[in-house]
């Protein structure tokens, strides 16, 4: 039963498979030159007292191709669920040709396991193996930025795509037994997915731990200014001072928990003239009012506020990648596990 299995999804895993060679002859051609440039300019760029320069030669070279890999790594879990997940079953039922495979002494269950252990399993080992190439070829880049927790580092690279890709197939499994007919089950797939992992990733993974909070003092905040709203002028501060840490949340705040209200603004700081309308975050010294202005208004606003940043470690980024995989694995278990039951129950 798993050699016919294959043999129905042969024709898919070779098309997979020749893209997968074609990504790897890239990253293969491309990887040395990008890893050479690296070591010769940006690795020495903190001696050279040069790393501006450095960095944005090395993005004006490779910034686009990356982006192009990361997007396709991004949308391929997807792929997987939609055109291997959503027509397993679906194509069966909707032409009737599973009666076929059950009048000839094989069971149910063996026949919907054998087909989701052959095709899961090669979902996510694409998914694994495009991931994983990705993140050696772009490691030069990742240094750079250090924002391993962002989501075009976090969500293509290391070990969440196979997650992804478990999940997604064994969401069109279901989407397919439960429509019996392809074309539904696809849109399903896709709308499902989307939703479940904007879901996750804004409200979930930033929770899967206790974030930790600090209090960081005005003057430490890596960019602060004014921006212009209808009630008046409104005071920004942030820091990403925290390399390869997802901030969860950073607001500005005083004793009591008290804010920086316009109001407050413009009884503190009356000489400050705000930004142009179209203007949004200021730098310091740029504000229209003069620089003495805006540095004596920010320095009134560190003597009663501070940043409270609530953020998630970088020495948990490998804690967080084996949740988040382990809960979408699971997740496509168990919808698996509907699946097989629903065949046996439900589909006469």
């Amino acid at each position: 039963m798993i050699w016919f299995a294959w043999r129905q999804f042969r024709l898919q895993a070779l098309v997979v498979a020749g893209v997968l060679v074609a990504v790897a002859v890239l990253f293969i051609v491309t990887g040395p030159s990008m890893l050479h440039l690296f070591d010769t300019s940006v690795a020495n760029c903190r001696a050279n007292s040069d790393c501006g320069a450095a960095t944005t030669i090395f993005h004006d070279k490779y910034d686009k191709i990356v982006q192009f890999m990361t997007t396709i790594s991004v949308i391929v879990p997807a792929l997987l669920g939609i055109f291997w997940g959503a027509p397993l079953i679906a194509r069966e039922l909707e032409s009737g040709t599973y009666r076929l495979a059950w009048t000839q002494g094989v069971m149910r269950s063996r026949w919907m396991v054998n087909k989701l252990a052959v095709v899961g399993g090669a979902s996510m080992i694409a998914a694994g193996l495009l991931s994983w190439m990705l993140t050696w070829w772009a490691t030069p880049l990742d240094i750079i930025n250090q924002n391993r927790f962002g989501s075009m580092v976090y969500d293509t690279h290391y070990i969440t795509p196979i997650g992804y890709a478990a999940f997604a197939f064994a969401l069109g499994v279901t989407a397919g037994v439960l429509f019996r007919h392809t074309l539904p089950a696809m849109a399903t797939t896709i709308v499902a997915f989307a939703a479940a992992r904007l879901a996750f990733t804004s409200y979930i993974r930033p929770h899967l731990m206790s974030p930790v909070m600090k209090n960081i003092s005005i003057k430490h905040a890596t960019n602060f200014g004014f921006s212009r709203t209808p009630s008046g002028l409104q005071f920004i501060a942030g820091t990403s001072s925290y390399p390869n840490s997802l901030v969860v949340k950073s607001v500005v705040m005083g004793r009591h928990g008290a804010t920086v209200t316009p109001q407050w603004l413009r009884l503190h700081c009356p000489k400050l003239i705000g930004p142009p309308p179209n203007a949004s975050i200021g730098k310091v010294g740029s504000a229209p009012g003069g620089p003495q202005y805006f540095n004596a208004c920010v320095n009134k606003i560190a003597q009663s506020f501070h940043i409270v940043m609530t953020y998630q470690p970088a020495n948990r980024f490998w804690t967080f990648q084996w949740y988040e995989t382990s809960i979408y694995v699971l997740a496509g278990v168990a919808l698996c596990a509907l699946s097989v039951w629903w065949v046996r129950r439900r589909v006469a």
